[in-house]
Parts: C-alpha cells; sequence; structure tokens
C-alpha cells in the first residue's frame, strides 16, 4: 500500500532585495545614532514614525508571501492526515471483529473444557468434595482444531489435573482408613474421626504425619485424665460403700447386744418410752470435705429408716453419769460412729 503513494516536492524559493533594503536603513539609522537635540528632535520623531510604517509594511508583506507559498504544504498535509484517518479506522474495524471472533472461540474452548473435565471426573469416580482441576489457563486460541475440537494438548493436561484430584481422594480414603489403626496402636481407648482431622486432612504427607501426632498425643493425656478422674471417683464410691457397711455392721451389732441385754426381760411402755433412741445416721458423707447432708429423697428401691439402739452394761455402783456417757462416747467412737447426738441414762 505504502509504495502507491507518489509525492513531487519542488522546494520554495522566495527571494528579496534583501541586502540593499538592509544597508538603506542601516544608513538612515547611523544619522540618528547620536544624542538627540533640540536641532534633530523633529527629524528623530519622523524618522521614528517612517521606521514603524516601514517595519509594518515588510512585515505584511513577508506574511503575504509565506501564506502564498505555504498553501501547497498544507494541502498536503491534510491529504496526507486524511490518509492516516482512513488507515486506522480501518485497523480498528479488524481489531473489533478479531475480537469478536477470538471471544467466541474461547467461549467454545472453555465449554469444551467444561464438558471434558465433567466426563473426567464421573469417569474416575471423583467425590465432589476433590473436584478441584481447573481450567482457565488452558483457554487459549491454540486449544481449538480447525474441526473445532479440543487439541490434544489441552486435553491431556486437563486428564493429568482430574487424575489429581483421584490421587488426592485416594490418599485421603486411605488415610481415613488407617486412621482407626493408628489410634489403637497409639493407645487411645476410642479411635479419632474425620472430625479430629478435617483441618489437615488433604494436607502433604510430611504436614499430616506431624499434626496426626499431635492430636494423638493431646487424646492420649485426656484420655489418661479421663480415667485418672474415674479412678478417683471409684474409691470415693469405694470408701462411702465401705463406710455405710461399716455403720450397718455397728447398727446390727448394737441391736444384737440389745436383744441379748432385754433377754425375757419384761418392760412396761413407760419403761420402753425410756429407752434412749438414736438420731438417724446420714449416710451421705463427702470424704473431700467431711461435711455431711440429708438426702432429699431414697435412692430407688431403698427407704429410710430409724435405729434404736439400748446399751445394758454393768457399771460400779459409784460411777456418775458423767463417766458412764464419757464411757460410751469413747466406746463408739473408737467403733467409728461419729453421729451420736445424745445419752440418756436410765437406773
Amino acid at each position: 500500500m505504502q509504495e502507491l503513494i507518489r509525492i513531487e516536492s519542488v522546494p520554495a524559493k522566495l527571494g528579496a532585495n534583501f541586502e540593499e533594503v538592509k544597508a538603506r536603513l542601516q544608513a538612515e539609522l547611523a544619522k540618528y545614532d547620536v544624542i538627540v537635540t533640540i536641532d534633530t528632535l523633529p527629524d528623530a520623531k519622523k524618522l521614528a514614525t517612517e521606521l514603524n510604517q516601514t517595519a509594518k509594511a515588510i512585515d505584511e508583506r513577508r506574511k503575504i508571501e509565506v501564506a502564498a507559498v505555504s498553501e501547497p504544504i498544507r494541502t498536503f498535509d491534510n491529504q496526507m492526515k486524511e490518509l492516516v484517518t482512513m488507515c486506522k479506522d480501518g485497523r480498528q474495524k479488524l481489531l473489533d471483529q478479531i475480537k469478536i471472533f477470538e471471544d467466541e472461540t474461547r467461549e467454545k474452548i472453555r465449554a469444551l473444557l467444561e464438558a471434558r473435565r465433567a466426563e473426567l471426573w464421573e469417569q474416575n469416580g471423583i467425590a465432589p468434595e476433590f473436584r478441584r482441576a481447573t481450567y482457565d489457563d488452558l483457554v487459549i486460541l491454540t486449544a481449538l482444531t480447525k474441526a473445532g475440537n479440543l487439541a490434544a494438548k489441552q486435553d491431556r493436561e486437563l486428564e493429568a489435573r482430574v487424575l489429581a484430584d483421584k490421587s488426592l481422594q485416594d490418599r485421603t480414603e486411605r488415610r481415613l482408613l488407617e486412621l482407626e489403626n493408628a489410634s489403637y496402636k497409639a493407645g487411645l481407648s476410642a479411635p479419632l474421626t474425620r472430625d479430629h482431622v478435617a483441618g489437615f486432612l488433604m494436607a502433604d504427607d510430611d504436614t499430616y504425619a506431624a499434626e496426626l501426632d499431635r492430636i494423638i498425643r493431646a487424646e492420649i493425656l485426656r484420655e489418661q485424665e479421663a480415667q485418672r478422674r474415674m479412678r478417683e471417683k471409684l474409691e470415693r464410691e469405694q470408701q462411702e460403700r465401705e463406710a455405710m457397711r461399716e455403720v450397718q455392721e455397728t447398727i446390727r451389732r448394737a441391736q444384737t447386744d440389745r436383744n441379748e441385754c432385754l433377754g425375757d426381760a419384761q418392760f412396761t411402755e413407760e419403761e420402753l418410752e425410756l429407752i434412749p433412741v438414736a438420731e438417724p445416721y446420714e449416710f451421705n458423707a463427702i470424704p473431700e470435705t467431711g461435711e455431711t447432708k440429708r438426702e432429699q429423697a431414697p435412692e430407688p428401691g431403698k427407704v429410710r429408716i430409724t435405729v434404736r439402739a439400748t446399751f445394758c452394761p454393768e457399771v460400779p455402783e459409784d460411777a456418775t453419769d458423767k463417766q458412764i456417757a464419757a464411757a460410751l462416747r469413747k466406746t463408739m467412737e473408737t467403733a467409728g460412729i461419729s453421729t451420736l447426738q445424745s445419752i440418756d441414762i436410765i437406773r
């Protein structure tokens, strides 16, 4: 296209009696290259006016001659600019059409890649949570063949990415299967579940191994603490049961002693009323503090009872009630009974 342009150029030439005019002006100006006096003032003013008029005439003549010579240049410049504009407009139209074509082609490629990826996911049985393969960087114009099919290079790359999803899925499933064995091998009573390792389940092997070891150690410590608390609880319950058995045995012995003491003796109702009655024993001792609390209601299958015991010891005739009571309290404390509230002595 550039070879079609033919330009004929003749350099502009303007001539004038420049030197002649310059010499005359210098001569006239030289006359007044002196200090102006009262005698030369009128001529100086007159020459100044003439010089101003001459300058205007020269400048006007310059403009006219330059414009006349410049007209072909301006015409040429405008014509060249018009050609440039035509080229640029044509180029832009072509670029717009190219963009439309390339955008449509990329959309076709994107649709082919998406369909192919879905097909590969299904063929390899990849679960939704492991479908991570992307293809945005594969959407290039060369990915489409002339027949409108997906190019082999892009197809192979997409398949490799889908197989990477498959590998991740297989590794994760293997880790979950091995998780139970690893838990029992470490000494846990119950195996870890997916919830325990969800945060790092899909990490690289080194990270997964380190995090799993950390979780197992934490679970072992937790189980040991739970077992320790359970043992303490069982020990407390055992102590409570033993204490209850001791009390029950003491009550049984007291009842036996009472029956042996009474024997065949006959008591009137008034005399029976004078036999001291022990306060009900409170069985809910708290080993940690030694405090007691009365149950709000009996446990299922049990009832609350009131225990009354009568003792008939032989004492010296001169023993006072205070001495007898003190000796009885000591005997009860030795037997492990610390709930004795009062002692009534009947002679």
